[in-house]
């Protein structure tokens, strides 16, 4: 058992880039996966998006799940899940058998968040949890990268399912390394946790939970969309090639990572929670805006970084910012959940519907005026949290 809390922080870590790079595994080669298949983009799109389906439905109940089985045991699982829907994935050649084994895999995003959250509150209780939320929640963002710069030339050399093989194999050294390495919370305190009958309807009672949620799902909404389709609109949008496209979206990724770490930083050092959150959806809104006006290489950098900047603050806030408004700590993982839920939603839906609206109006444009629309219904969220924070000062720190 490793006794240092930042290790063991790695390693939960490694798990979500792994989790995060078998979601967006599909992203750099989707146009040579739609042609093996014989199938649309709009109809790839529903393999990037079906990954979150999963979530959609166990999200709520990932709160009991953790408490009844423990974090580590549930991680276990969820590394498993990910294994299966990679074999599973690497040999099959039909669409609709795929866009299940998408599902499979998606389970162990499904609770992925949660379970870290509960996790680095067991592990930092002591101090500086709100700077590991906020590097926890850049593991989407290291995972873009990676996949952007590394899934293209690895299928080009050993075949698109290489990667599905990859992940299944560095999810089951996960798993092993799991199993020995990592502890959590005693079962005299998840028992304490089964004590609390209702957790979730307590949880849902709390108004600034709510408009978190909303302002979380439209962030994951506009967040996913870019990271899906950012070589899409970069080729038939902007003129560029398919190697500069992906090479862009990989920036994406890399710009994002410091700023989850930045965003815990700030609210533990400043104890400006609502103010930080309120820039960087701000930040977001200006960026998803401006994707519609690019006019040259740097715009091109610019953009991208604003967004990468904006986004990553804004998803790492709400996680940091969620626990502080929970009265009791047994309702953090219930409350999380059902962030998570808006969250997940948000992904499912973003994809599809943005490519849905590019195709019927044969322009970008309209895409990004709908991802605009998004964002300024986060900002909204956000200030209906920030006024509902001033009626409860104290929930706030």
């Amino acid at each position: 058992m490793v006794r240092n809390r930042w290790l063991k922080f790695l390693l939960l870590y490694l798990g979500g880039v792994i989790v995060s790079l078998s979601q967006l595994k599909l992203v750099p080669i989707q146009n040579e996966l739609g042609q093996t298949l014989g199938v649309s983009l709009s109809l790839v799109s529903w393999l990037m998006s079906i990954f979150t389906v999963s979530g959609i439905f166990l999200a709520i109940p990932g709160g009991t799940l953790v408490t009844r089985f423990g974090p580590k045991k549930l991680l276990m699982g969820l590394m498993g899940c990910l294994a299966i829907g990679n074999v599973w994935g690497a040999f099959t050649h039909d669409f609709w058998s795929l866009l299940i084994s998408r599902a499979i895999e998606g389970i162990s995003f499904s609770m992925i968040i949660m379970v870290g959250i509960v996790l680095i509150n067991f592990w930092f209780k002591e101090g500086n949890s709100g700077i590991a939320t906020g590097i926890w929640g850049t593991f989407s963002a290291l995972g873009s990268m990676l996949a952007m710069n590394l899934f293209k030339s690895l299928s080009q050399a050993y075949g698109l399912r290489s990667l599905w093989l990859v992940i299944a194999g560095v999810s089951l050294l996960l798993l092993c390394l799991y199993l020995f390495l990592l502890d959590e919370p005693t079962s005299r305190s998840i028992a304490k946790e089964k004590e609390n009958n209702g957790s979730f309807k307590k949880a849902i009672e709390n108004k600034a939970i709510w408009w978190l949620a909303l302002a979380q799902g439209c962030m994951a909404f506009i967040l996913f969309a870019f990271i899906n389709l950012y070589p899409q609109i970069y080729i038939q949008q902007y003129g560029l090639s398919e190697v500069l496209a992906n090479r862009y979206t990989g920036y994406f990724g890399l710009f994002g990572i410091p700023f989850g770490a930045l965003a815990g930083y700030l609210i533990d050092k400043t104890k400006k929670g609502k103010m930080i959150i309120f820039c960087s959806f701000v930040l977001m809104l200006v960026a998803t805006l401006w994707m519609g006006f690019l006019s040259s290489n740097f715009t091109f950098i610019a953009q991208l970084f604003a967004l990468s900047a904006g986004a990553s603050l804004a998803s790492s806030c709400v996680m940091i910012l969620a626990p502080k408004v929970v009265k009791q700590e047994q309702l953090i993982g219930a409350s999380i959940s059902f962030i998570n839920l808006f969250y997940y939603v948000g992904i499912f839906i973003g994809t599809p519907l943005v490519t849905k609206v590019s195709e019927s109006s044969e322009s970008w444009s309209m895409a990004i005026y709908l991802l605009g629309g998004v964002g300024l219904l986060a900002v909204f969220a956000i200030l209906g949290f920030i006024k509902m924070s001033k009626k409860n000062e104290n929930l706030l720190v």
